[in-house]
């Protein structure tokens, strides 16, 4: 993913992250999942492609593309952007969803975390949050389709938490892992200010150690 088009401030010199290539991050997830497990992949249009190769070399079998409509729309010359995609796979036996009646497509607005890492007192129209940021309705709609009360979630890509804090309030356990330490931090802040507003189902407990940079639940 390269550059950042912002309405304030666009950037295509570089990539928003340090990036794993499909190839190499597919085989390592297959093997950190239980049998029988489904898997949420987000890519974009561009990338679905790439993304779906690599997967089903490493072994999962492939059940749906599922849209994200975010409301929000990126400018580009050639149409705004307006949709995440998610790959929706499985290791093992294949399995129904929780809810047969739920659709492919869901519409879900983004929520500004900004604040969190930034802090309440910095301007809205100055903050910048998490590119990439995923609502935690979004993960919570997913994991309640895919996995039961009391099942362990894993996200390899934290950012800023919104997997973690969506199966804590769902009753699922969770680990989490983001090697950039503002975004780490970020994720802690929202999983603290959940707990304090009596939103988590489940207790947290801190990370191991600052450098294995993960979130355990």
């Amino acid at each position: 993913m390269g550059g950042c088009f912002a309405k304030d401030a666009y950037d295509n010199s570089g990539e928003l992250f340090d990036m794993v290539e499909w190839a190499d991050m597919a085989p390592l997830i297959y093997g950190a999942l239980a049998d029988d497990a489904d898997a949420i992949i987000m890519t974009s249009d561009r990338e679905e492609g790439a993304a779906r190769a690599a997967f089903d070399a490493a072994g999962f079998g492939f059940h749906r593309l599922l849209v994200w409509v975010k409301l929000t729309a990126t400018p580009n010359r050639w149409y705004m952007p307006n949709c995440e995609f998610g790959l929706y796979l499985y290791k093992g036996r294949a399995r129904r969803i929780t809810d047969c009646s739920s659709r492919a497509l869901i519409r879900c607005p983004q929520q500004d975390v900004s604040h969190l890492f930034l802090g309440a007192d910095v301007p809205p129209d100055q903050r910048r949050p998490h590119a990439t940021e995923k609502p935690v309705a979004l993960m919570a709609y997913w994991m309640g389709n895919s996995t039961d009360p009391g099942d362990l979630v894993i996200d390899p890509f934290m950012g800023s938490g919104s997997t973690i804090v969506a199966a804590a309030r769902t009753g699922r356990a969770a680990i989490g892992i983001e090697k950039d330490p503002k975004w780490f931090d970020v994720a802690c802040a929202r999983v603290a200010e959940a707990a304090e507003r009596n939103q988590m189902e489940m207790p947290v407990s801190a990370p191991v150690s600052a450098r294995q940079e993960s979130l355990a639940l």
